[in-house]
Protein backbone atom coordinates (compact mmCIF):
# COMPACT_ATOMS: atom_id res chain seq x y z
CA UNK A 1 0.00 0.00 0.00
CA UNK A 2 1.18 3.57 -0.76
CA UNK A 3 0.66 7.10 0.06
CA UNK A 4 -1.12 8.99 -2.81
CA UNK A 5 -0.83 12.46 -2.72
CA UNK A 6 -3.67 14.63 -3.41
CA UNK A 7 -4.26 15.08 -7.35
CA UNK A 8 -5.18 18.99 -6.11
CA UNK A 9 -4.30 20.76 -3.23
CA UNK A 10 -7.54 22.36 -2.01
CA UNK A 11 -8.81 21.55 1.35
CA UNK A 12 -11.02 18.25 1.69
CA UNK A 13 -8.08 16.52 -0.25
CA UNK A 14 -5.73 14.94 0.97
CA UNK A 15 -3.59 12.16 0.61
CA UNK A 16 -4.81 8.63 0.31
CA UNK A 17 -3.49 5.16 0.69
CA UNK A 18 -4.36 2.86 -2.05
CA UNK A 19 -3.28 -1.23 -2.70
CA UNK A 20 -0.59 -2.10 -4.61
CA UNK A 21 -2.72 -3.32 -7.13
CA UNK A 22 -3.60 -0.10 -7.64
CA UNK A 23 -0.21 1.65 -8.14
CA UNK A 24 0.77 -1.05 -10.33
CA UNK A 25 -2.29 -0.08 -12.70
CA UNK A 26 -1.28 3.63 -12.73
CA UNK A 27 2.36 2.51 -13.86
CA UNK A 28 1.36 0.46 -16.72
CA UNK A 29 -1.20 2.90 -17.94
CA UNK A 30 1.81 5.54 -18.30
CA UNK A 31 3.86 2.70 -20.02
CA UNK A 32 1.40 1.38 -21.98
CA UNK A 33 -1.19 4.40 -22.73
CA UNK A 34 -3.47 1.48 -25.44
CA UNK A 35 -4.11 -0.17 -22.42
CA UNK A 36 -4.41 2.31 -19.68
CA UNK A 37 -8.57 1.88 -19.47
CA UNK A 38 -8.94 -1.15 -18.71
CA UNK A 39 -5.59 -1.55 -16.64
CA UNK A 40 -7.10 1.77 -14.44
CA UNK A 41 -11.03 -0.05 -14.55
CA UNK A 42 -9.60 -3.10 -12.91
CA UNK A 43 -8.13 -1.27 -10.02
CA UNK A 44 -11.46 1.14 -10.11
CA UNK A 45 -13.71 -1.54 -9.01
CA UNK A 46 -11.61 -3.34 -5.94
CA UNK A 47 -9.95 -0.07 -4.52
CA UNK A 48 -12.68 2.27 -3.05
CA UNK A 49 -9.91 4.82 -1.92
CA UNK A 50 -7.96 4.55 -5.50
CA UNK A 51 -11.88 5.58 -6.94
CA UNK A 52 -11.66 8.62 -4.37
CA UNK A 53 -8.17 10.03 -5.24
CA UNK A 54 -9.28 9.73 -8.90
CA UNK A 55 -12.50 11.11 -8.81
CA UNK A 56 -11.29 14.17 -7.32
CA UNK A 57 -9.79 15.33 -10.73
CA UNK A 58 -13.01 13.70 -13.24
CA UNK A 59 -16.35 15.14 -11.23
CA UNK A 60 -18.51 14.43 -14.10
CA UNK A 61 -18.01 10.45 -14.20
CA UNK A 62 -21.18 8.49 -12.96
CA UNK A 63 -19.92 4.71 -13.21
CA UNK A 64 -16.43 3.23 -12.92
CA UNK A 65 -16.17 2.58 -16.76
CA UNK A 66 -16.59 6.64 -17.32
CA UNK A 67 -14.03 7.22 -14.34
CA UNK A 68 -11.61 4.91 -16.25
CA UNK A 69 -11.84 6.38 -19.67
CA UNK A 70 -11.96 10.10 -17.89
CA UNK A 71 -9.04 9.51 -15.78
CA UNK A 72 -6.83 7.81 -18.46
CA UNK A 73 -7.19 10.91 -21.04
CA UNK A 74 -4.34 13.19 -20.19
CA UNK A 75 -3.22 10.87 -17.78
CA UNK A 76 0.38 12.04 -18.13
CA UNK A 77 -0.58 15.37 -17.73
CA UNK A 78 -2.68 15.09 -14.26
CA UNK A 79 0.37 13.50 -12.86
CA UNK A 80 2.38 15.80 -13.78
CA UNK A 81 1.10 17.93 -10.64
CA UNK A 82 2.09 15.54 -8.24
CA UNK A 83 5.15 15.95 -5.74
CA UNK A 84 7.93 13.16 -7.46
CA UNK A 85 9.77 12.92 -4.43
CA UNK A 86 8.84 11.67 -0.74
CA UNK A 87 7.61 12.10 1.66
CA UNK A 88 4.82 11.50 -0.58
CA UNK A 89 5.11 8.10 -1.68
CA UNK A 90 6.27 6.40 1.53
CA UNK A 91 4.46 3.09 2.82
CA UNK A 92 1.83 3.46 5.57
CA UNK A 93 2.29 1.78 8.62
CA UNK A 94 1.02 -1.37 8.75
CA UNK A 95 -1.65 -0.48 11.33
CA UNK A 96 -3.08 2.45 8.87
CA UNK A 97 -2.71 -0.19 6.10
CA UNK A 98 -4.41 -2.75 7.89
CA UNK A 99 -7.24 0.06 8.88
CA UNK A 100 -7.32 1.39 5.02
CA UNK A 101 -8.10 -2.35 4.13
CA UNK A 102 -10.71 -2.85 6.52
CA UNK A 103 -12.36 0.12 5.61
CA UNK A 104 -11.87 -0.32 1.71
CA UNK A 105 -13.64 -4.10 1.98
CA UNK A 106 -16.11 -2.77 4.05
CA UNK A 107 -16.67 -0.32 1.13
CA UNK A 108 -16.93 -2.34 -1.13
CA UNK A 109 -19.27 -4.90 0.35
CA UNK A 110 -21.98 -2.02 1.31
CA UNK A 111 -21.49 -0.48 -3.01
CA UNK A 112 -21.78 -4.60 -4.52
CA UNK A 113 -25.38 -4.83 -2.61
CA UNK A 114 -26.83 -2.09 -4.34
CA UNK A 115 -26.21 -3.22 -7.96
CA UNK A 116 -29.74 -3.39 -9.60
CA UNK A 117 -30.68 -4.66 -12.71
CA UNK A 118 -28.22 -7.00 -13.01
CA UNK A 119 -25.86 -4.33 -13.94
CA UNK A 120 -21.72 -5.14 -13.57
CA UNK A 121 -20.29 -3.01 -11.47
CA UNK A 122 -18.04 -1.37 -13.67
CA UNK A 123 -21.68 0.01 -15.23
CA UNK A 124 -23.70 0.71 -11.92
CA UNK A 125 -24.02 4.14 -11.02
CA UNK A 126 -24.84 2.96 -8.07
CA UNK A 127 -21.80 1.14 -6.96
CA UNK A 128 -19.77 4.00 -8.32
CA UNK A 129 -22.21 6.80 -5.98
CA UNK A 130 -21.38 4.20 -2.67
CA UNK A 131 -17.32 4.00 -3.54
CA UNK A 132 -17.16 7.16 -3.40
CA UNK A 133 -20.07 8.47 -0.36
CA UNK A 134 -20.41 5.18 1.82
CA UNK A 135 -19.03 5.20 5.46
CA UNK A 136 -17.10 1.90 6.66
CA UNK A 137 -18.75 -0.24 8.68
CA UNK A 138 -16.32 -1.87 11.14
CA UNK A 139 -18.69 -4.88 12.11
CA UNK A 140 -17.09 -7.81 10.43
CA UNK A 141 -14.69 -7.15 7.69
CA UNK A 142 -12.53 -9.36 5.33
CA UNK A 143 -9.22 -7.87 4.34
CA UNK A 144 -8.93 -7.81 0.65
CA UNK A 145 -5.56 -9.46 -0.41
CA UNK A 146 -4.76 -6.89 -2.99
CA UNK A 147 -4.30 -4.70 -0.29
CA UNK A 148 -2.11 -6.31 2.29
CA UNK A 149 0.37 -7.87 -0.66
CA UNK A 150 3.10 -6.35 -1.46
CA UNK A 151 4.51 -5.70 -4.68
CA UNK A 152 8.72 -5.52 -4.55
CA UNK A 153 9.86 -2.27 -5.96
CA UNK A 154 6.14 -0.07 -6.77
CA UNK A 155 7.13 2.29 -4.06
CA UNK A 156 10.11 3.57 -6.01
CA UNK A 157 9.26 2.34 -9.13
CA UNK A 158 6.00 4.61 -9.29
CA UNK A 159 8.01 7.77 -7.53
CA UNK A 160 10.77 7.39 -10.68
CA UNK A 161 8.11 7.12 -12.96
CA UNK A 162 6.35 9.97 -12.02
CA UNK A 163 9.76 12.07 -11.54
CA UNK A 164 10.43 10.88 -15.54
CA UNK A 165 6.86 12.45 -15.91
CA UNK A 166 8.07 15.36 -15.17
CA UNK A 167 11.13 15.28 -17.11
CA UNK A 168 9.73 13.76 -20.67
CA UNK A 169 12.88 15.15 -22.68
CA UNK A 170 15.03 14.36 -20.30
CA UNK A 171 13.72 10.50 -21.11
CA UNK A 172 13.21 10.99 -24.97
CA UNK A 173 16.82 12.14 -25.27
CA UNK A 174 18.46 9.36 -23.23
CA UNK A 175 16.36 6.58 -25.52
CA UNK A 176 17.63 9.13 -28.30
CA UNK A 177 20.87 8.80 -27.13
CA UNK A 178 20.74 5.01 -26.65
CA UNK A 179 19.40 4.43 -30.32
CA UNK A 180 22.07 5.80 -32.13
CA UNK A 181 25.38 4.23 -29.69
CA UNK A 182 23.28 0.95 -30.94
CA UNK A 183 23.06 1.92 -34.64
CA UNK A 184 26.98 3.34 -34.54
CA UNK A 185 28.01 -0.03 -33.03
CA UNK A 186 26.34 -2.04 -35.63
CA UNK A 187 26.88 0.46 -38.59
CA UNK A 188 30.75 -0.49 -37.99
CA UNK A 189 30.31 -3.90 -37.47
CA UNK A 190 28.02 -4.54 -40.57
CA UNK A 191 30.29 -1.80 -42.58
CA UNK A 192 33.07 -4.69 -42.39
CA UNK A 193 31.53 -7.62 -42.61
CA UNK A 194 28.82 -7.52 -45.10
CA UNK A 195 30.69 -4.68 -47.27
CA UNK A 196 33.31 -7.50 -48.52
CA UNK A 197 31.14 -9.88 -49.34
CA UNK A 198 28.92 -7.97 -50.79
CA UNK A 199 31.60 -6.17 -53.42
CA UNK A 200 32.74 -10.13 -54.02
CA UNK A 201 29.35 -11.06 -55.18
CA UNK A 202 29.21 -7.66 -57.63
CA UNK A 203 32.69 -8.47 -58.49
CA UNK A 204 32.00 -12.25 -59.83
CA UNK A 205 28.59 -11.28 -61.22
CA UNK A 206 30.11 -8.36 -63.03
CA UNK A 207 33.21 -10.78 -64.34
CA UNK A 208 31.03 -13.05 -65.72
CA UNK A 209 28.60 -11.20 -67.44
CA UNK A 210 31.02 -9.69 -69.28
CA UNK A 211 31.53 -13.09 -71.42
CA UNK A 212 28.00 -14.53 -71.30
CA UNK A 213 25.90 -14.69 -74.40
CA UNK A 214 22.70 -15.64 -73.45
CA UNK A 215 20.09 -12.94 -72.94
CA UNK A 216 18.02 -14.63 -70.17
CA UNK A 217 21.09 -15.37 -68.35
CA UNK A 218 22.68 -12.23 -68.67
CA UNK A 219 19.65 -10.79 -66.89
CA UNK A 220 20.04 -12.84 -64.07
CA UNK A 221 23.60 -11.89 -63.60
CA UNK A 222 22.62 -8.45 -63.79
CA UNK A 223 19.77 -8.54 -61.30
CA UNK A 224 22.75 -10.38 -58.79
CA UNK A 225 24.86 -7.57 -59.33
CA UNK A 226 21.92 -4.61 -58.90
CA UNK A 227 21.00 -6.51 -56.18
CA UNK A 228 24.65 -6.47 -54.63
CA UNK A 229 24.76 -2.54 -54.92
CA UNK A 230 21.28 -2.11 -53.49
CA UNK A 231 22.23 -3.73 -50.20
CA UNK A 232 25.63 -1.94 -50.26
CA UNK A 233 24.18 1.50 -50.23
CA UNK A 234 21.86 0.18 -47.47
CA UNK A 235 24.90 0.11 -45.68
CA UNK A 236 26.09 3.06 -46.62
CA UNK A 237 22.78 4.99 -45.06
CA UNK A 238 23.34 2.75 -42.18
CA UNK A 239 26.74 4.88 -41.89
CA UNK A 240 25.51 8.00 -43.01
CA UNK A 241 22.73 7.55 -39.67
CA UNK A 242 25.09 6.72 -37.25
CA UNK A 243 27.77 8.61 -38.39
CA UNK A 244 26.61 11.53 -40.63
CA UNK A 245 29.53 14.31 -41.92
CA UNK A 246 30.25 17.47 -40.17
CA UNK A 247 27.30 20.03 -41.31
CA UNK A 248 28.77 22.46 -43.41
CA UNK A 249 26.73 25.45 -42.31
CA UNK A 250 25.94 27.86 -45.63
CA UNK A 251 23.44 30.71 -46.03
CA UNK A 252 20.67 28.32 -48.06
CA UNK A 253 17.53 30.03 -49.60
CA UNK A 254 14.82 27.43 -48.28
CA UNK A 255 11.87 28.55 -50.76
CA UNK A 256 14.49 27.67 -53.48
CA UNK A 257 15.51 24.49 -52.17
CA UNK A 258 12.02 23.16 -51.60
CA UNK A 259 10.82 24.40 -55.12
CA UNK A 260 13.95 22.31 -56.24
CA UNK A 261 12.94 19.18 -54.57
CA UNK A 262 9.09 19.15 -55.70
CA UNK A 263 10.82 19.75 -59.12
CA UNK A 264 13.33 16.46 -58.78
CA UNK A 265 9.96 14.46 -57.24
CA UNK A 266 8.01 15.60 -60.60
CA UNK A 267 8.84 12.72 -62.92
CA UNK A 268 8.24 10.07 -60.74
CA UNK A 269 5.12 11.58 -59.54
CA UNK A 270 3.59 12.23 -63.20
CA UNK A 271 4.34 8.20 -63.95
CA UNK A 272 2.02 7.70 -60.99
CA UNK A 273 -0.55 10.23 -61.81
CA UNK A 274 0.13 11.89 -58.24
CA UNK A 275 0.03 15.82 -58.21
CA UNK A 276 2.26 17.97 -56.44
CA UNK A 277 1.65 20.89 -55.19
CA UNK A 278 3.96 23.62 -53.36
CA UNK A 279 3.17 26.66 -51.05
CA UNK A 280 6.16 28.65 -50.44
CA UNK A 281 6.17 32.35 -49.70
CA UNK A 282 6.94 34.99 -52.36
CA UNK A 283 10.32 36.12 -50.44
CA UNK A 284 13.53 34.33 -49.90
CA UNK A 285 13.24 32.73 -46.18
CA UNK A 286 17.25 32.03 -45.87
CA UNK A 287 18.54 29.62 -43.06
CA UNK A 288 21.76 28.72 -41.96
CA UNK A 289 21.66 25.27 -42.85
CA UNK A 290 23.71 22.69 -44.77
CA UNK A 291 21.86 22.70 -48.61
CA UNK A 292 22.87 19.34 -49.34
CA UNK A 293 21.60 17.20 -46.46
CA UNK A 294 18.87 19.59 -46.17
CA UNK A 295 17.92 18.43 -49.39
CA UNK A 296 17.92 15.00 -49.02
CA UNK A 297 15.55 15.46 -45.77
CA UNK A 298 12.89 16.93 -47.87
CA UNK A 299 13.20 14.77 -50.76
CA UNK A 300 12.92 11.86 -48.32
CA UNK A 301 9.48 13.10 -46.79
CA UNK A 302 8.27 13.88 -50.44
CA UNK A 303 9.26 10.11 -51.62
CA UNK A 304 8.06 8.72 -48.68
CA UNK A 305 4.39 10.28 -49.68
CA UNK A 306 4.82 9.53 -53.32
CA UNK A 307 5.64 5.70 -52.16
CA UNK A 308 2.81 5.40 -49.83
CA UNK A 309 0.23 7.18 -52.54
CA UNK A 310 1.06 4.77 -55.40
CA UNK A 311 -0.97 5.62 -57.61
CA UNK A 312 -3.22 8.41 -57.52
CA UNK A 313 -3.82 10.73 -55.21
CA UNK A 314 -1.68 14.79 -54.53
CA UNK A 315 1.03 16.04 -52.73
CA UNK A 316 1.59 19.63 -50.88
CA UNK A 317 4.48 20.98 -50.10
CA UNK A 318 4.16 24.01 -47.71
CA UNK A 319 7.12 26.16 -46.17
CA UNK A 320 6.57 28.93 -43.70
CA UNK A 321 8.72 30.89 -41.08
CA UNK A 322 8.08 31.63 -37.42
CA UNK A 323 9.91 33.36 -35.11
CA UNK A 324 13.74 31.39 -34.69
CA UNK A 325 12.25 28.28 -37.21
CA UNK A 326 11.31 27.24 -40.56
CA UNK A 327 8.63 24.63 -41.07
CA UNK A 328 8.15 22.73 -44.23
CA UNK A 329 5.09 20.69 -44.15
CA UNK A 330 4.54 17.71 -46.56
CA UNK A 331 0.55 16.43 -46.69
CA UNK A 332 -0.66 13.40 -48.75
CA UNK A 333 -3.35 11.36 -49.77
CA UNK A 334 -1.80 8.15 -48.84
CA UNK A 335 -3.10 5.84 -46.09
CA UNK A 336 -2.11 6.67 -42.58
CA UNK A 337 0.38 5.41 -39.67
CA UNK A 338 -1.49 2.64 -37.14
CA UNK A 339 -0.91 3.93 -34.02
CA UNK A 340 1.24 1.07 -33.41
CA UNK A 341 3.76 1.77 -35.58
CA UNK A 342 4.51 5.57 -34.89
CA UNK A 343 6.94 4.96 -32.18
CA UNK A 344 8.98 2.99 -35.13
CA UNK A 345 8.23 5.93 -37.42
CA UNK A 346 11.87 7.08 -37.64
CA UNK A 347 13.74 4.19 -36.85
CA UNK A 348 16.02 2.54 -39.54
CA UNK A 349 15.12 -0.19 -41.08
CA UNK A 350 11.68 -0.21 -39.90
CA UNK A 351 8.69 -1.41 -42.59
CA UNK A 352 5.41 -0.80 -41.44
CA UNK A 353 4.32 -1.96 -45.35
CA UNK A 354 2.15 -4.18 -43.45
CA UNK A 355 0.22 -1.87 -41.95
CA UNK A 356 -0.59 -0.35 -45.85
CA UNK A 357 2.54 2.45 -45.48
CA UNK A 358 6.00 1.51 -45.76
CA UNK A 359 8.56 3.67 -43.71
CA UNK A 360 12.09 2.57 -44.74
CA UNK A 361 15.07 4.54 -44.47
CA UNK A 362 14.19 7.83 -45.82
CA UNK A 363 12.42 9.02 -42.68
CA UNK A 364 15.26 8.01 -40.28
CA UNK A 365 17.92 10.13 -42.70
CA UNK A 366 14.97 13.31 -42.33
CA UNK A 367 15.25 12.64 -38.77
CA UNK A 368 18.82 12.24 -38.41
CA UNK A 369 19.48 15.45 -40.26
CA UNK A 370 17.09 17.74 -38.49
CA UNK A 371 18.24 16.45 -35.09
CA UNK A 372 21.66 17.54 -36.23
CA UNK A 373 20.54 20.70 -37.06
CA UNK A 374 18.95 21.20 -33.88
CA UNK A 375 15.04 20.70 -35.13
CA UNK A 376 12.89 17.78 -35.86
CA UNK A 377 10.59 15.83 -37.81
CA UNK A 378 7.30 15.31 -36.62
CA UNK A 379 3.90 13.17 -37.46
CA UNK A 380 1.37 16.14 -37.04
CA UNK A 381 -1.78 14.25 -38.75
CA UNK A 382 -2.00 10.98 -39.96
CA UNK A 383 -6.06 9.51 -40.63
CA UNK A 384 -7.39 6.73 -42.17
CA UNK A 385 -6.85 8.28 -45.35
CA UNK A 386 -3.89 10.77 -45.14
CA UNK A 387 -0.49 11.89 -43.35
CA UNK A 388 1.36 15.45 -43.15
CA UNK A 389 4.73 15.15 -41.73
CA UNK A 390 6.38 18.39 -40.74
CA UNK A 391 10.27 19.53 -40.50
CA UNK A 392 11.10 21.87 -38.45
CA UNK A 393 14.74 23.67 -38.96
CA UNK A 394 16.65 26.82 -37.42
CA UNK A 395 16.74 29.96 -39.25
CA UNK A 396 19.69 30.86 -37.50
CA UNK A 397 22.86 29.52 -36.98
CA UNK A 398 23.09 27.24 -33.47
CA UNK A 399 25.65 28.52 -31.37
CA UNK A 400 28.54 26.11 -30.72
Amino acid sequence: MLWLPALHSAPGNPPLAVSDAAAVALETALLEPLAAESQLSAALLIDPWFCRWAATDCPAAQTIAELARQFAIGLADRLKSLPSQPPCWLRPSVGDAQAFAAQAESIRNQALQLELLGLPAAASPAFFERLLHAVPDYGSQIVMSDYLLEMPGIDWRLSRLIALVHQPNRCEIDLEQAKLAAMKELAYGASHEINNPLANISGRAQSLLRDEPDPRRRRLLKAIDAQAIRAHEMISDLMLFAHPPALVLEEVDLVQLVNQCVAEMQPIAETQQIELHSETPSEPLTAQLDATQTLVAILALLRNSVEAIGFGGSITTELQGCDEWAEIAVTDTGPGVPVEVREHMFDPFYSGREAGRGLGFGLSKCWRIAQLHGGNVKLVESGPVGCRFVLRLPIAEREA
